[in-house]
């Protein structure tokens, strides 16, 4: 049995960071620190992450594009 109560790909939030810096601003740093650690994007030494507005949406659906 998994401990999620939804079969779909959690979004993690790390309470410490949350309250240092806004819940929103440490979900979003979380996803992108998520992706630069599987993109393979790589310009001049440096990692790339990019999606649109919508594409972030996507991942974070709790948010509207405005939002984002």
């Amino acid at each position: 049995m998994s401990r999620l109560l939804i079969n779909e790909s959690p979004v993690m939030i790390i309470p410490s960071l949350a309250a240092k810096i806004g819940l929103n601003e440490a979900v979003v740093l979380q996803q992108i620190h998520y992706w630069l650690g599987i993109s393979k994007h790589n310009i001049e030494g440096r990692t790339w992450v990019y999606n649109t507005y919508e594409e972030w949406q996507k991942q974070l659906p709790f948010w509207s594009v405005s939002t984002i």
